[in-house]
């Protein structure tokens, strides 16, 4: 099986390549491969909603909503949504990723949202690297919004879509077919004893379509579980 290196050395070389300098394209040399980037992923964990009134949650829910809405048009936030069937824990209920790579910074940002300061929610963070373009999100969003207010085929209302997340052991091998999107490794931010592992994005809409494409050494060694987000994700492929 094929699988892009993940090791501490792969990483190293892969930054080396990017800073040596090589020949413009045209001239016939080999163009390095991209360098990985660091972003700050949050599960978002529910914490004591119980201990809220009706109407305190739903204040915190709306607020939770158009607090992302701020941090995406800033290019803050990447990625979010909910989790779904079949889910890691009933307990984790979504996910952000931040276009940072900076701890506090990225707990500063996870600070800022009304359903964690409520105690709706408390996050679960981790450092993710990976070499997929992420950062191209903002753009990839805001073309899709353009065609959606431009093309009276597109509904009026944004439309998220069902994706697969797969969480495997570090070292676990498989193939880079196009049913994965994102490649990234995970690391457990103020908990040094969590191994290190490799979190997917896989373009597929079901667990078991996503076996279907998804070409790895071990299948057993790897969870799948739903995610609900925007179709844009699908989008990187193509960047």
């Amino acid at each position: 099986m094929t699988h892009r290196p993940r090791t501490l050395w792969g990483k190293l070389a892969i930054l080396a390549l990017a800073g040596m300098g090589m020949p413009a394209s045209g001239q016939g040399q080999p163009q390095p491969p991209a360098a990985d980037q660091s972003y700050i992923f949050s599960y978002l964990v529910l914490d004591a909603p119980e201990k809220l009134s009706q109407e305190e949650m739903g204040t915190a829910m709306q607020g939770h909503f158009e607090n992302m809405g701020k941090m995406a048009e800033a290019g803050d936030l990447l990625i979010a949504g909910p989790l779904a069937e079949p889910r890691i824990d009933p307990t984790y209920r979504g996910i952000f990723v931040f276009s940072t790579g900076d701890i506090d910074e990225g707990r500063a940002l996870c600070a800022t949202d009304p359903g964690v300061k409520a105690g709706v929610f408390k996050p679960e963070m981790y450092v993710i690297t990976c070499d997929e373009p992420l950062g191209e999100l903002t753009r990839l969003e805001k073309e899709y919004e353009q065609r959606r207010l431009d093309d009276p085929e597109i509904p009026d209302e944004w439309v998220g879509r069902m994706f697969i997340l797969a969480i495997g052991p570090g070292d676990a091998e498989f193939e880079h077919t196009d049913t994965v999107l994102i490649d990234a490794t995970m690391d457990r931010v103020d908990d040094d004893a969590d191994t290190p592992r490799q979190l997917l994005w896989l373009d597929a809409s079901s667990v078991d379509e996503a076996k279907l494409g998804f070409k790895a050494d071990d299948l057993d060694a790897w969870s799948f579980y739903g995610w609900y987000g925007s179709p844009c994700v699908a989008e990187l492929k193509d960047t």
